[in-house]
């Protein structure tokens, strides 16, 4: 230690600018551990998929999941299909939300689609009490 004490504290205790207290955060720790296995991996992926292709041609069910899933990767924000369909009136909400959880429990949809789907549920349940109201709001005024 050749610096002393006065030279990275102020006089009143605090550490002077430009002299951290301590070696502080990394910065971007994951994006370099990422950007070194991208390093690492680069080299080998190609002969690494053409092994996995070569197992999964001799009938390796896994290993042709595995290329599958980077041929073709799960969608994301698929259309959904429920059972019935979306009908008029809050009514048949109830009926839509069921069909839509029923959908999930089942595994047809996932739990974010889910999601998304009742969020738009709520939207339009609250459109259709909007719209009720100023119908009923115009009848009064009449």
């Amino acid at each position: 230690m050749s610096e002393s004490f006065s030279d990275f504290r102020q006089a009143n205790g605090c550490f002077a600018k430009g002299h951290p207290g301590g070696p502080g955060r990394p910065r971007n720790p994951v994006s370099t551990v990422a950007g070194d296995l991208d390093r690492l991996g680069s080299g080998v992926a190609h002969e690494l998929m053409q092994l996995t292709i070569e197992r999964a041609r001799r009938g390796d069910l896994r290993a042709t999941e595995i290329v599958l899933q980077r041929v073709w990767p799960v969608r994301r924000n698929r259309p959904i299909e429920l059972d019935p369909p979306p009908g008029d009136g809050l009514s048949n909400l109830l009926t839509e939300h069921a069909a839509l959880a029923s959908a999930m429990m089942n595994g047809d949809i996932t739990p974010q689609d889910a999601q998304a789907a009742t969020r738009v549920f709520k939207a339009l349940q609250e459109q259709m009490r909007r719209a009720d109201h100023q119908v009923l709001t115009a009848a009064l005024n009449e």
